[in-house]
């Protein structure tokens, strides 16, 4: 009896352990990203520009950069995407880690934040700062504000696959 049992186990574990693949099909796997769960602080390290949070679904990372008005195409309402007037229906681009001033001389003191993982969201604006405060508080108000901020999270999610 004890040999049929294990046997009848050592059969169905396997079945069970791989259930969780079996969302996955023709190479496309399907996340649901729910913005009105809060999320956790997990990591911020400012010297990478990386952020990570805890969700009750998984977790999530991203970076922060620091745009000028110019580069962030003159947007300054937090949880858009896109740049103001002429500008909105165009997608912000840029490079993570930005800080100091732009090729113009014009301040990088606006932060926005991106989610990295487990999907690629847009740049979405976060905050306004100074100069100097933008580098050294970036990251850390992404990490921080994104749980706290549901239109923020609800921004990032939407931006995926735009």
């Amino acid at each position: 009896m004890g040999k049929f049992i294990f046997t009848i186990l050592f059969c169905i574990i396997p079945i069970l352990a791989n259930a969780t693949d079996m969302c996955a099909r023709d190479n496309v796997m399907v996340l649901a990203f729910d913005p009105i769960l809060n999320g956790s602080y997990y990591v911020n390290n400012s010297t990478e520009w990386a952020w990570g949070l805890k969700f009750s679904y998984g977790n999530i990372l991203g970076e922060a950069t620091c745009l000028s008005a110019t580069e962030g195409l003159g947007q300054k309402a937090v949880g858009k995407y896109y740049g103001a007037g002429e500008y909105s229906s165009t997608f912000i681009t840029a490079d993570s880690g930005l800080s100091g001033v732009d090729a113009d001389g014009a301040d990088r003191k606006y932060c926005w934040c991106k989610m990295t993982h487990p999907a690629v969201s847009h740049w979405v604006f976060y905050k306004e700062y100074t100069k100097d405060t933008c580098k050294s508080t970036c990251t850390s108000g992404c990490a921080f504000n994104i749980p706290a901020l549901q239109n923020l999270r609800e921004s990032l999610f939407e931006s995926i696959g735009l």
